[in-house]
């Protein structure tokens, strides 16, 4: 991956963090003040989000966009089918953004509550990402459908 789709992957991965995290402090605000013991990404009590939980949230974003490059580059497995790329980059996000969780105090690594709503919200992230991959996959499909009958269509005239 060269470094203009790195930045760019970096953003991507950024800005939907940035907008899950306010989603939470959105939700949970009036439970904030209790949260602001228990989590730095809550330390503002639902009025926003600290300087350092956005550091903390670049980071992790460089982390997984690093992550996406190794495991779909070619360079290093170039024979490994995309089903297992995705699975073992999904699982070492996943170990990621735990060992960011525990290392920034996003939440108590003893807090079972939390790690539940970590693996949920994992999950339902997880969902939705493919479920948008499904979808744009299919819209393409569809276009390039369209254009394969339209050309046939084309050359099949020319040959009458």
């Amino acid at each position: 991956m060269d470094n203009k789709k790195m930045i760019t992957s970096t953003a991507e991965i950024f800005t939907l963090s940035l907008l899950f995290v306010s989603l939470f402090n959105l939700v949970l605000g009036g439970e904030a003040k209790e949260l602001r013991q228990v989590s730095e990404l809550f330390s503002l009590c639902g009025e926003g989000i600290s300087f350092a939980a956005l550091g903390e949230l670049l980071v992790l974003s460089v982390i997984i966009s690093a992550l996406r490059s190794l495991w779909f580059s070619d360079r290093f497995f170039k024979n490994m089918l995309m089903l297992n790329r995705i699975t073992l980059m999904l699982v070492s996000v996943f170990f990621a953004a735990g060992i960011c969780s525990v290392l920034f105090g996003w939440f108590p690594p003893s807090m079972w509550q939390a790690w539940l709503g970590f693996v949920l919200s994992f999950g339902i992230g997880t969902a939705v990402s493919f479920a948008v991959m499904f979808l744009r996959t299919r819209a393409e499909s569809r276009k390039y459908e369209c254009n394969l009958t339209a050309y046939n269509d084309l050359h099949d005239k020319g040959d009458e």
